[in-house]
């Protein structure tokens, strides 16, 4: 494993800052994921819960009985869009979220500070991951594009989780075919992982990747940083069972 590049954060101002130099300094693209706890491994919940014949098992469930309660399901051969489908709606696939914008990253990286969640018993670090998406697929043999999901010369990669049999042991940085409107204000993106190994061990990655560490005790102003400027939870999940969340985490800190 390389040395990720890593910088420590005290504030909304510090963030904006780091992310305007790295952009300036390389001159690349950086795509931004929160975690709650920055010990955690950049690796999607299939690779985390599941075995591969055990992600093809829970796949194939939902496929074969989402289109009875979900009226809008991507085409039978759409595997990209299957997969974005799953995620969605919180079933471990092979994708790890992503967002183009550092603040929707923070406020994931902060969750447990905003009026909605309830402060958690142990306190720890957070961070926000950046990743040069270009140069991840550089370095796993792709151009250095953006593709999008559903893409011909992805099948190889995102066909096996329903269908078996990976060909490749490669990760690829990729777009979504915006279906709903959580994609649209998260500014949504993927990486999709046939690899069983994480980002942050693959060899190399500090060519593509830098942590953002957010100290324990800077947690609590930095989520109210992100309150101030409209950040919230109904906003970036819009619908109504969200919505009905923030309000009554309002009442409940006011």
């Amino acid at each position: 494993m390389s040395d990720i590049p890593t910088l420590t954060l005290r504030g909304l101002s510090e963030l904006t800052g780091a992310v305007d130099d790295l952009t300036r300094t390389t001159g690349l693209r950086w795509w931004f994921r929160g975690h709650t706890n920055a010990g955690w491994d950049l690796l999607p919940g299939a690779r985390r819960m599941f075995s591969k014949s055990e992600e093809r098992h829970v796949a194939n469930e939902f496929y074969v009985r989402a289109r009875s309660r979900h009226p809008d399901c991507p085409a039978h051969d759409d595997y990209g869009g299957w997969l974005a489908l799953m995620q969605h709606f919180g079933l471990p696939t092979r994708l790890l979220d992503w967002t183009y914008s550092p603040m929707v990253a923070a406020f994931f990286a902060t969750e447990r500070y905003h009026p909605h969640s309830d402060p958690p018993a142990v306190a720890h670090d957070a961070c926000i991951w950046a990743l040069s998406p270009t140069e991840l697929n550089a370095a796993q043999g792709f151009e250095p594009l953006l593709y999008p999901l559903n893409a011909y010369m992805l099948q190889g990669l995102v066909r096996p989780a329903l269908k078996g049999e990976d060909g490749t042991d490669a990760v690829v940085a990729a777009t979504p075919v915006e279906t709903d409107l959580r994609m649209l204000v998260q500014q949504g993106a993927f990486t999709a992982h046939a690899s069983t190994v994480a980002l942050n061990g693959m060899p190399d990655c500090n060519r593509w990747l830098r942590k953002f560490v957010i100290p324990a005790e800077h947690l609590p102003a930095f989520a109210r940083e992100l309150a101030l400027l409209g950040l919230r939870l109904g906003d970036l999940f819009p619908d109504l069972d969200n919505l009905a969340r923030e309000l009554r985490g309002w009442r409940r800190r006011r």
